[in-house]
């Protein structure tokens, strides 16, 4: 008896486990030493703070450049239409934003323009271990640069 208590137990449990969705939000920090950052200069923000709804994502990014702290806001809605935030020196990027809830990712897909060159940045955002992982991918006609950053909460 005490054997099938303890299966229905593991397996409601697992169940639940398995359900669990994943939500990106909060105050994330990055942690350097776990990240693969490119060698001469890097795209990861110091910080972020995301808002992850079902429908929506925000994002507010804190980057260093030059020794100076800059902030930037992007707002995303997650169902693969096309959205406009800020990008460099007053442009406007271009988004698409999708969640994959299978393998439970988001997929944002930029480009953009800076100083007359096209770029396009894809960051596919996952969890593991507790930690935001976010895989990123810039390419344009100098080149392509891929990195990870791994994000710790605040």
């Amino acid at each position: 008896m005490k054997n099938l208590v303890f299966i229905i137990s593991l397996a409601l449990l697992s169940a639940t486990a398995f359900g669990q969705k994943v939500n990106f939000s909060g105050d994330w920090n990055l942690n350097e030493d776990k990240s693969e950052l490119g060698y001469e200069f890097s795209v990861a923000s110091k910080s972020m703070t995301l808002v992850h709804t079902k429908k929506t994502f925000d994002q507010t990014n804190v980057s260093e450049w030059d020794g100076q702290e800059y902030e930037s806001k992007s707002h995303y809605t997650l169902d693969g239409e096309v959205c406009e935030n800020p990008g460099w020196e007053g442009s406007v990027t271009k988004s698409t934003a999708a969640f994959d809830k299978k393998a439970k990712t988001l997929k944002i897909v930029t480009d953009g323009e800076v100083q007359g060159m096209e770029y396009t940045l894809t960051q596919v955002y996952s969890m593991k271990d507790g930690n935001l992982i976010v895989e990123s991918e810039a390419a344009s006609d100098m080149g392509e640069m891929v990195e990870t950053f791994v994000f710790e909460k605040k």
